[in-house]
């Protein structure tokens, strides 16, 4: 005769079984979010958040247009050093040729007070922006000074991976020689030489932007130099990651890109100047 109980047993038995399959399927699921959460940084996809609001260009406009302000984070590597010294550097577009050379059109670089003087300092330079290239002076006073030694950030338009162009500059010892990394006599020859690399997605304080990826050398008697440049359509160079002379690093990364009504001068009259003798009040 059958067990009276054998059912009920059997239906404990489907219920324990199935119990234990759900158990097994979420200790399952566990360990495979763990597994995907526990994977090495490197393997994980980069997610960046705009932490600005970086003003488009519109139809006919230019990267340099007049008072567009972009702000560069520096981080300054000693040779051999993992960790970064930070520094801040500004450049702002003037929208009018250079005085001295009105085929390139003139932008300051704004230094921090602590880069050189107590009072800050600012120093103009030129660019060109045309349907044939871009190209920028590099900062160039203080420890920038160096980076006169490395490639300038130049990429030729239309953008072709692939391609390569060279030209060379002439920094005189006057200016830019230093027994700290480099020194010579009159005139040094630098060539720099380029070559165009694919379209990257680069992570950027601006959000994940697409990039061409220039990278250059300068060759002098003194050694080579090495530049790695990120350039974007609508913001320009927004990453240039440099080799020193001496073998010190420094990486130049934008955080902000925005328009400025007031000119370069007052920015430096209500961030920087100070009164030397302040008159009481009356």
């Amino acid at each position: 005769m059958p067990d009276p109980n054998y059912k009920s047993d059997q239906c404990c038995f489907a219920a324990k079984s199935s119990s234990i399959r759900l158990r097994t399927h979420f200790f399952a699921c566990l360990l495979l979010v763990l597994g995907v959460a526990c994977q090495p940084e490197k393997q994980r996809p980069i997610t960046t958040h705009a932490v600005s609001h970086p003003t488009l260009l519109r139809a006919g406009e230019k990267i340099l247009s007049k008072n567009r302000r972009f702000v560069y984070v520096a981080r300054w590597y000693a040779p051999g050093a993992t960790t970064a010294t930070l520094d801040t550097v500004t450049m702002t577009a003037s929208g009018v040729p250079c005085s001295h050379t009105p085929t390139q059109m003139c932008f300051e670089w704004l230094f921090r007070p602590d880069t050189l003087w107590s009072s800050g300092f600012r120093g103009s330079v030129g660019a060109v922006e045309n349907k044939e290239e871009f190209w920028i002076h590099p900062p160039r006073y203080g420890r920038y000074r160096i980076l006169e030694l490395g490639p300038f950030p130049h990429i030729k338009l239309p953008a072709v991976p692939g391609g390569t162009w060279g030209w060379a500059v002439y920094p005189q010892a006057a200016d830019y020689a230093d027994l700290a990394w480099a020194n010579w006599k009159d005139t040094l020859r630098v060539k720099f030489r380029y070559t165009l690399g694919s379209t990257v997605q680069l992570a950027t304080p601006l959000g994940n932007l697409p990039c061409h990826r220039v990278q250059g050398t300068g060759t002098s008697r003194l050694g080579t130099t090495a530049l790695e440049a990120y350039f974007h359509p609508a913001y320009g160079f927004v990453r240039l990651n440099y080799c020193n002379i001496d073998g010190s690093r420094v990486q130049l990364e934008m955080a902000t890109v925005d328009m400025r009504p007031e000119s370069t001068g007052k920015i430096l009259e209500q961030v920087f100047w100070r009164p030397s003798n302040p008159q009481p009040p009356k």
